[in-house]
């Protein structure tokens, strides 16, 4: 989009002849015209009035483009109106060519303008041959631009948003699962959207590379799209989901006193809320001396509360058989930790369904101080973190010796 010259006047002529030649002397008084790869594409001829910007005539080449072409002239004469303080465009009576029918916002011949923000924003991408939600005029270039900045950003924020529920703490309640689904499927179907806008400019190019570049390009998108939500986004919502539903997969852990009533016995996986039953055990158990736990781990927000709760009664922990993954937190709460010659400790990084190592960044981050600030070395603490949550280290006894992970092995 730019204004015309009297360089234009021949192309004019072809679209409207009734268009006057371009002058940049009249003070109320200009032509704008689009350019398009095989010469211009539309013509708009504006006048300011009293109130109101009219439009003197507005043409455009035939085709697809056209109409595109006649819904940004249109935008275009708005961003004008808003710009110099004006509320209306109207178009003038025979305006358009004959048989040509005013977009249905003109059908009453004129269009108040609004000048709120996102109206502004509206308009500009409108007049800049890049409307929000349909086809342009705009060069495949700059298509690709603004539609690709847009797509990025809204898989960012729509993936960003399953992000911020999973990490936010707290009890996860409904809100935590529907707001999330809800903006990251929007988001998804807005990128979907604007890469089809990309191949639909792909196509208006007129050059088959480029059209075949820009479809192959979009296809490739569509399919990363697809696949971050099959791998990221429905895996996250789902594990949310076993959360508030109460893990029922994850609630077999069982707490029982031995017969003295000095050994509490912990088996089985951690649940949400699976602290509370070893709480009532040591409140209802005050001569309770040493916490057996075994178990192939679970929630570590509930392991990190049965380390607190054996750490606050100052309580020594062992492990007869196996204890893996969040077990081994629980297990380090204990100020006096042992382990049978047949006891296994089995670690690996923290790891949430759906979350990139990426993005439990932080979260392996405060482990690895967990872990320092429980007595266990440095670089047996960077271990533990380095080993993928889906894998296990199983240390040898001399190696839990090394790392302080273990006060001595029991014969």
């Amino acid at each position: 989009m730019r204004r015309a010259t009297a360089a234009d006047a021949a192309a004019i002529a072809l679209l409207s002849p009734e268009v006057p030649p371009p002058s940049r002397e009249s003070a109320d008084r200009a032509a704008f015209v689009i350019e398009g790869e095989d010469g211009l594409l539309g013509v708009l001829d504006l006048r300011q009035a009293p109130g109101t910007v009219l439009v003197e005539h507005l043409a455009v080449a035939s085709g697809p483009e056209g109409g595109d072409a006649m819904a940004t002239l249109l935008a275009f004469a708005e961003t004008v109106a808003r710009n110099i303080g004006l509320r209306e465009v109207r178009l003038q009576p025979d305006a358009l060519p004959a048989g040509t029918a005013p977009p249905h916002r003109y059908r009453g011949g004129a269009r108040r303008v609004s000048t709120g923000k996102v109206a502004r924003a509206l308009a500009h991408l409108e007049a800049v041959g890049v409307p929000l939600l349909r086809d342009g005029s705009a060069g495949l270039d700059q298509t690709l631009y603004f539609r690709g900045v847009w797509a990025a950003m809204a898989v960012l924020i729509g993936f960003g948003s399953i992000s911020i529920a999973v990490f936010s703490g707290g009890d996860v309640t409904l809100f935590h699962i529907v707001v999330p689904a809800l903006i990251c499927a929007l988001c998804s179907i807005f990128a979907l959207w604007q890469i089809v806008l990309i191949a639909a400019a792909g196509r208006r190019a007129g050059r088959t590379f480029a059209r075949l570049a820009t479809f192959a390009a979009a296809v490739a998108a569509v399919l990363g799209i697809a696949a971050l939500v099959e791998d990221r986004a429905i895996p996250a919502v789902d594990e949310l989901w076993a959360i508030y539903g109460g893990d029922r997969e994850l609630g077999d852990l069982s707490v029982t006193v031995s017969a003295d009533g000095t050994t509490l016995n912990v088996a089985g996986s951690y649940g949400t809320g699976s602290e509370d039953a070893v709480r009532r055990a040591l409140l209802q158990n005050r001569s309770i001396r040493r916490v057996v736990l075994s178990g192939p781990g679970g929630r570590i927000g509930a392991a990190y509360e049965i380390n607190r709760l054996i750490h606050a009664r100052r309580l020594a922990t062992h492990v007869e058989t196996g204890c893996a993954s969040a077990c081994t937190i629980a297990f380090l709460g204990g100020t006096d930790r042992t382990i049978s010659p047949t006891g296994r400790l089995g670690f690996h990084q923290g790891g949430f369904p759906g979350m990139s190592a990426n993005d439990m960044f932080e979260s392996n981050r405060d482990m690895r101080r967990f872990l320092i600030a429980s007595g266990v070395t440095p670089a047996f603490a960077q271990r533990v973190i380095d080993t993928p949550h889906d894998e296990i280290w199983t240390p040898t006894p001399q190696e839990l010796l090394a790392g302080r992970v273990i006060t001595r092995l029991n014969r």
